[in-house]
This record gives structure tokens, sequence and C-alpha cells, in this order.
């Protein structure tokens, strides 16, 4: 993915989300990308779709955004959003710049069927809710993810997480500190590939009044 950045702006909020695989030449955006897009509109913002794999250049890019916007006495505030292991990715760069940064506000983390890879040793097994794919001379499952930061209200003001169990070995799961939702299936066409698709409506409102809530408060 050359280059992630969608939109530079100097003043207004920073959007990030966290895409597992790059987009094929040619094909418009889909899921977490589109939506943020599509939630940006006109809106005074930086935006970036980073792939999952990018987490260090997502937090590189989103600090040199805070540190425009400190330079022009604004606040740092952040939007966070991802889907499959993106999602874990998102919760994770959420901690960091908790702990890192400590005058940013994240104004919103929002996931989507949030799963994570662990090592299983030497033998591939299916198990629960995980399924092991074969890697040479490792084994990995993938499980649902359920360990994002608690909101606080103020420096983290809200986790919004949809998920779906419709996949029987590669699904997300409600977490304990998130504003839940499990998506609904009205075409037995839903999967974890496809959840954020499902979802694209809900993202997209969920995105557009982080980014105006942001916005308003600088």
């Amino acid at each position: 993915m050359a280059n992630p950045v969608i939109r530079n702006s100097g003043t207004g909020p920073v959007a990030v989300t966290f895409i597992s695989s790059p987009l094929r030449p040619g094909a418009p955006p889909d899921g977490v990308r589109a939506a943020l897009i599509q939630a940006m509109g006109g809106r005074d913002c930086s935006a970036a779709s980073f792939l999952r794999s990018d987490r260090d250049r997502a937090i590189r890019w989103s600090r040199e955004q805070f540190d425009e916007r400190r330079r022009r006495s604004l606040p740092p505030r952040l939007i966070l959003a991802g889907h499959g292991l993106g999602a874990t990715e998102a919760s994770e760069t959420a901690r960091d710049i908790l702990f890192g940064d400590r005058d940013a506000e994240i104004t919103l983390l929002l996931t989507v069927d949030a799963v994570k890879t662990n090592k299983i040793g030497s033998a591939a097994a299916v198990t629960g809710t995980a399924i092991a794919k074969r890697i040479p001379g490792v084994d990995y499952n993938f499980t649902a993810y359920d360990a994002a930061p608690e909101p606080d209200g103020r420096r983290l003001r809200a986790h919004i997480n949809y998920y779906q169990t419709k996949s029987a070995y590669y699904h997300g799961t409600a977490m304990p500190h998130a504003e839940n939702h499990r998506i609904d299936d009205w075409t037995g066409l839903l999967n974890h590939g496809n959840a954020d698709d499902f979802a694209l409506t809900l993202l997209i409102t969920d995105l557009r009044q982080a980014l105006t809530a942001a916005g308003r408060r600088e």
C-alpha cells in the first residue's frame, strides 16, 4: 500500500483505519476505509488507512499530525477504526497513544469483528472459536480479541464494537468495556471477511458523529 494518506490537514481531528489486505488495483475502497471516506465528506480533518502490519507507521503519522496541531495550539484528537486483525491493531494503537501522548484524546475507537493470532505449537488444530492456519514451521490460530482499553469518557471517550458469530471458527466477540452490537444477517451471506461491509451504514454514522464531535470541541 504505497500511500495510505487520504487527506492531510493541519486542523481538525485525525482519523486512522486499519485494513487487513491491500486494495486491489482499480478496486474501489470497501469496509472501514470506505466508511471513513464517506463519513469525512468536506470536513476539516486528516485521514489515512494503513495495512494492519503498518501500525508503527500509522502511529508515527498520527503523532506528526498531533505535532502540527500543537504548533497551532489545537488539541490532538484521534479516531481509530479497524476490521478483523485491523481492529486488534486499532485497539493496540489506542493503548499506545493513551500511554505515550498524555494530551491526546481518542474520540472513538471503532472495532469490527476483532481477532488476534496465537502461536499454538507444532500441531495444527481447530478448536472452539479458533481456526488454525498452517504457516511453514509455525502454527497459528485466530481467536476473538477482547482486550481493548477501557473508555474513561475523557481521554478515550467511546469504544463501539461490532461483531458476528456466523463464521463458526473465525469471528469477534462482545468486549467487556465497549458498546457492543451483534451484526444481523438477513441474507445468509455474512462472514468474517464481509462483516464491515454488512455494518457499513452504521460505521459511516459512527465515524461521522465522531468527526463532528471532535471538530466541534476545537
